[in-house]
């Protein structure tokens, strides 16, 4: 608490003095001129330089949330921005593991901080990071991109139970000039307690491009404080910091990115169908996360471009399960280190770009989590990818195709103590992934794009994932096809009509059916099927006279499993939502936007957890309006902003999960930010 006012406290005495400063000046609207503006080439989806550049044929497939657009969604946190991307759906749980993005209906996705390759925790590490340090965001439906990660989960023995589908890619601020940010906010849900946060980021620009060398520096702290009120149990709160530098010598550049925090979270209580709540009192404190990240290039030419980069990730957290019903109490801890590293070469001959590429990751844990009781694991992923991109016709044709290969280690792995001793010096069989890519410009205004993607996981699983009748589980195979029809009729016209299709082989699911081991830990069976999701995605974007707009309809025409007697199962509307809409409208006049965002999911009434599966329940069915209006001002060298914000304003009392119960939103949500930047 000491810690929170005193920040507070900072926030506000900085504000104040400048005001005080500069009382005597006059306020002017915002004007910000093209020189004042810095593009970071390391960020643009074609650059040799961007360590996450996407195939020519894989754009149409990719969202990217700028700076800008963050601030027009305003979210409570990344998680409920990722919920507003085209063909992303958000559940939540307060429970362990709390939030799932499903990416058009399911599927693995891998998340990357600046080079850094997130474990399976990751989900309860990004919803602490603060939204100020966010400079983009990628989200890369369909994982194509063979070179951004490995095809496979990092961390314990098991690889995620199949190949990814997709990657979201977070590239951190860098300062574009001599720099700096002081924002605070307050919000306040019904009869919720008030939320506030504070943010502080100052950064400089050293050298010039024009001289050989350049360089910057920027760090940035931030705290948040979201308290509940034992009805519901949703709280959370943390603090975190980061740093954040680079220097560009000749055709040599390094970037180094270090970033820490600390906070506590709450499982939120579930509402029963009966309306009962559940018990349990369950929540970590703390909860931290380190990350540390290099990435350095070389452009030996126009043409020849090598990029490598270097990470550690730490994670720890103490789970506290106590009860609302008695005075029980229990805690135990759990840490996971990964490290890794990942190289890379562009050369480029006339239209032909080829690109080669190895990456090995570290991954250490030690500690219960989740439903396991113990877990110990020591294991190494190594990957290496190619690809070549050829354009035809003078680029009116492009065509691509890549191989990767991940092999995973077991050093060693156990859910166990008496299995300590198993399980060591073992490689798993590799996962291969082989990705194909066309795009023909049919006109200046339409082209037309495809890519199929074909992948085997290479093994069965974890050692102990078993089958009730001890039949043996197999690799999962995936194959993926996608077709995007592009328009640019005009700047405030541009439509996409996308088709996909993901057609999986021996997907693992957990059964509600459990065995205990000879330690006494309780685990689930699990079970295999082929499964297959198809539909169509149409968005609509422009921009015109101050407006903006994208409106996007996600369609699942097809969720069925067929298991290994044959028989299929139709998911839609059962355990997936049918349809899903994501829109947003904005408006910029003088030094004033105004921006409002909507999201509709249709219902769907079936919910599978650890705990089992719930039949019957109400979930999903809602539309969610977020809104906001934020105005500028100079005062001598500083610009204001306040930003008046709501979300969930029509107070929609909505569910995605039900495990202990359904865990509903907390309604609407009215708040206040104020920055002053310079």
């Amino acid at each position: 608490m000491k810690q929170q006012t005193l920040f507070s406290l900072l926030a506000a005495t900085l504000l104040a003095s400048s005001l005080q400063a500069n009382e005597t000046a006059a306020l002017e609207p915002v004007k910000v001129t093209a020189s004042e503006i810095h593009e970071r080439d390391d960020i643009k989806l074609d650059s040799p330089t961007n360590l996450y550049r996407v195939e020519k044929t894989a754009e149409a497939g990719t969202q990217v949330f700028t700076k800008a657009d963050i601030d027009a969604y305003a979210p409570k946190d990344f998680f409920d921005l990722m919920d507003k991307a085209v063909g992303l759906d958000l559940t939540y749980q307060g429970r362990k593991s709390p939030f799932f993005l499903n990416m058009r209906g399911g599927g693995n996705i891998t998340y990357i901080i600046d080079g850094a390759i997130l474990p399976s925790t990751s989900n309860r590490i990004l919803q602490k990071i603060p939204m100020s340090a966010i400079e983009e965001i990628q989200v890369i439906r369909g994982s194509t991109a063979l070179y951004l990660g490995p095809s496979i989960g990092i961390g314990a023995s098991n690889s995620g139970s199949g190949i990814n589908t997709g990657f979201i890619v977070i590239r951190t601020k860098q300062p574009k000039k001599t720099e700096g940010l002081i924002s605070a906010y307050a919000e306040k849900a019904g009869d919720h307690p008030s939320a506030n946060g504070e943010n502080i980021f100052v950064g400089t620009h050293l050298g010039s491009v024009e001289s050989g060398f350049s360089g910057y520096i920027g760090g940035l702290v931030s705290r948040y404080d979201r308290p509940s009120q034992d009805t519901w149990f949703d709280g959370s709160d943390a603090q975190s910091g980061m740093i954040t530098g680079g220097v560009t010598f000749g055709r040599f550049n390094i970037n180094l990115m270090g970033y820490k925090d600390e906070g506590r979270f709450e499982m939120q209580r579930g509402v029963t169908v009966t309306g009962a709540l559940d018990n349990s009192k369950w929540y970590y404190d703390p909860i931290n996360t380190k990350i540390i990240s290099s990435d350095m290039g070389m452009q030996w030419s126009e043409s020849q471009n090598t990029l490598f980069s270097i990470f550690s990730t730490q994670y720890n957290q103490k789970e506290i399960a106590e009860s609302f019903a008695n005075n029980s109490h229990s805690e135990k801890t759990y840490e996971e280190k990964t490290n890794g590293y990942s190289l890379r070469h562009s050369a480029r001959f006339g239209d032909t770009l080829i690109q080669l590429g190895g990456q090995s990751t570290n991954s250490k844990g030690f500690g219960p989590n989740l439903s396991s009781s113990y877990n110990r694991f020591d294991t190494s992923v190594l990957g290496w990818s190619a690809s070549i991109e050829q354009k035809l016709f003078g680029g009116d044709v492009i065509l691509d195709a890549g191989y990767r290969q991940d092999q995973k280690h077991i050093n060693n792995s156990s859910t166990s103590t008496t299995k300590d001793s198993a399980n060591n010096d073992v490689d798993m069989a590799p996962a291969r992934v082989i990705a194909l890519g066309a795009l023909w410009n049919i006109t200046p205004m339409f082209s037309l794009n495809g890519r199929y993607f074909q992948g085997t996981e290479g093994t069965g699983g974890d050692f102990d994932l078993k089958t009730q009748d001890g039949s043996v589980l197999h690799a999962e195979k995936q194959k993926r096809t996608e077709i995007a029809l592009e328009a640019k009729i005009a700047s405030y016209f541009k439509p996409t009509l996308t088709w996909f299709n993901v057609d999986f082989n021996n997907q693992k699911s957990a059964s509600s059916n459990t065995y205990t081991d000879t330690d006494g830990n309780i685990y689930y069976y699990y079970t295999e099927a082929d499964s297959l999701r198809r539909g169509i995605e149409l968005a609509f974007k422009g921009k015109s006279n101050g407006f903006d707009y994208l409106i996007a309809w996600t369609h699942m025409t097809d969720i069925s499993t067929t298991n290994v007697s044959g028989v299929t199962t139709d998911y839609i509307a059962i355990e997936n939502p049918e349809d899903s809409f994501t829109g947003k409208v904005g408006y910029t006049w003088n030094n004033y936007r105004a921006n409002i965002s909507a999201k509709r999911v249709s219902e769907y009434h079936q919910s599978t957890s650890a705990m089992g599966t719930a039949y019957a329940v109400n979930l999903g069915d809602y539309t969610r309006v977020d809104a906001n209006i934020a105005g500028d001002f100079k005062l001598s060298n500083l610009t204001f902003t306040a930003k008046l914000y709501g979300r969930n304003l029509g107070d929609e009392q909505y569910a995605t999960r039900y495990t202990t119960g359904y865990y509903y939103d907390r309604g609407r949500t009215l708040g206040l930010e104020l920055s002053m930047a310079f």
